[in-house]
């Protein structure tokens, strides 16, 4: 635990109408008190931050080894975060860009690719996809994932919001 002075710079409501009552000359004198905190304060829990979800289909989870995200999902749920040059070369010129995909579930690190190929309108995560999130996980057709962009570690989160019985 941690001491820190807490201070109170306004009065309550009570506190004001007794001032007034005992005739005070300065209701609202600052006053402080210690108190114990915490040395680490909780972590905020995130609601409903899956901005991106989607089922996964076959080729999700097939042998040609990249998560399909359509352009509307990147556009505005990871390019948004992006500086304009980094997105840029991933539209026009079809460069890859290495990211770091956490695993929220298990608590783990993944770096992957993600590339948008001339040929198709969507983007691709992939480089070791299959391994470490399809054949770790236990990744099926017709399971909910849940993603989205951390601009604090920048970083994708990922996680298994709904598997499939069977």
């Amino acid at each position: 635990m941690r001491k820190t002075i807490l201070y109170h710079f306004f009065p309550s409501k009570a506190e004001e109408e007794e001032h007034q009552r005992a005739g005070s000359s300065d209701p609202h004198a600052i006053r402080w008190e210690v108190v114990e905190t915490k040395a680490d304060p909780p972590h905020l829990l995130h609601i409903f931050p899956w901005e991106i979800k989607k089922v996964l289909t076959a080729n999700d989870v097939g042998h040609f080894g990249s998560l399909e995200l359509s352009p509307e999902q990147v556009h505005n749920h990871i390019f948004k975060y992006w500086d304009e040059k980094t997105v840029a070369k991933v539209i026009e010129d079809g460069e890859q860009v290495p990211i770091v995909v956490c695993d929220w579930d298990t608590r783990t690190d993944h770096k992957l690719i993600l590339r948008k190929w001339s040929s198709d309108e969507n983007y691709s995560i992939y480089a070791c996809w299959i391994k470490e999130f399809v054949a770790r996980r236990g990744l099926k057709v017709g399971m909910l994932i849940g993603m989205y962009w951390d601009i604090g570690s920048s970083a994708l989160r990922f996680s298994v919001l709904n598997k499939v019985e069977d």
